[in-house]
């Protein structure tokens, strides 16, 4: 019964932790830049990574009011590319 009971607390630990981590901010530790700053390239590349699931080729920064933000262009499947904009929030939206 104490196995049971083991077995079951740890299943709610671990899917308890993978909600939890979920639920963050995806930029909550900007690694000391203060708040206006925005996300880092190497974040921007993340992000759209994720999005779109394609190999990202080139991160260039964009002034935009004191703010980082990015124009991210990504290798998609059949040999697309695509840009689209991360802002200092590290929002993903598609470039004009």
């Amino acid at each position: 019964m104490r196995s049971r009971r083991r077995t079951l607390a740890a299943v709610v630990t671990v899917a308890l932790a993978a909600v939890l981590t979920c639920a963050q901010p995806a930029f909550a530790d900007r690694g000391g830049h203060g708040d206006n700053e925005g996300v880092t390239a190497e974040q921007a590349a993340a992000a759209v990574k994720r999005a779109y699931d394609g190999r990202v080729v080139s991160v260039k920064p964009e002034g935009n009011n004191g703010q980082r933000s990015y124009k991210v262009r990504v290798l998609l499947d059949g040999g697309r590319v695509k840009t689209v904009q991360v802002d200092s929030r590290g929002n993903v939206r598609e470039a004009n």
